[in-house]
């Protein structure tokens, strides 16, 4: 990871000098031309840093002797507040505006959302259990509706429909328990989401989520903490069970000549 990271300004230069900026536009043009009705826009995010990201960073979870710290619903850090904070001013320059605003029920996600959108967005917020992590550890477990509505009061957070164990759960005696979710279970959930934002009626949806889920849904896009990217988000490719979105390529080429 750290040498194809390292390589990326060379990977940009090169890049340059194949590319023009007519070339960005015929390629950004093509988005244009599909069915817009059928097209919506999706501001996609990933929470601030946490305790366990920060835990990750000194112990490497696919060794043998990986000890899950057991960090129940990890929540962000100092560092992680801050670059929700930072990242508030791109949220609100987001263009076009979200018109709904979906946010995963584990507290990172929501501190996250808190803190990049609601002081500046004044739109529908839906907590949407489909949007949570894989469960990998106990990080991946969430909390009751009853301790959410208590640590995230704004009203606009609205915990009443959630199940009382909305995440994946291995032993329904003891909900705290901590499995690998299925590989198989994940991937029909993501497409349960895939088609449920296909569903709503809003063209231009922000998704406040996680690495893992973020990944699943855009069939690869790595996100950094915090990072927001926006994606065209084919609705009818959706439901034909085919590859639906892509990185707008006026944000992803453009960027190349920055």
């Amino acid at each position: 990871m750290q040498i194809a990271r390292r390589s990326r300004p060379v990977a940009r230069q090169a890049l340059r000098g194949m590319l023009s900026r007519r070339t960005i536009k015929l390629f950004a043009s093509q988005e244009e031309k599909q069915p817009q009705e059928a097209v919506k826009i999706l501001h996609l995010m990933r929470h601030g840093i946490t305790e366990m990201n920060e835990y990750l960073a000194l112990h490497r979870y696919d060794v043998d002797d990986f000890k899950d710290p057991m960090m129940y619903d990890t929540v962000l850090t100092i560092k992680g507040k801050a670059g929700a904070q930072a990242a508030a001013q791109a949220a609100k320059r987001l263009s076009p505006k979200p018109e709904l605003l979906v946010v995963s029920p584990l507290s990172r996600a929501l501190q996250t959302a808190q803190i990049a959108f609601l002081p500046h967005y004044d739109g529908p917020v839906l907590v949407e259990p489909l949007a949570r992590e894989r469960v990998w550890h106990a990080s991946d477990i969430g909390s009751s509706r009853e301790h959410l509505a208590r640590t995230f009061p704004d009203a606009r957070f609205q915990f009443d429909a959630l199940p009382e164990v909305w995440w994946h759960c291995v032993n329904p005696t003891n909900p705290l328990e901590v499995g690998l979710e299925p590989e198989d279970a994940f991937k029909a959930r993501v497409q349960a989401l895939r088609l449920w934002l296909a569903e709503r009626p809003e063209q231009c949806i922000a998704v406040v989520a996680h690495w893992g889920l973020l990944y699943e849904l855009t069939g690869g896009a790595d996100f950094e903490n915090c990072q927001i990217r926006t994606f065209t988000f084919d609705s009818e490719r959706v439901a034909a069970g085919k590859p639906a979105i892509r990185e707008r390529a006026s944000n992803l080429l453009a960027s190349l000549f920055r």
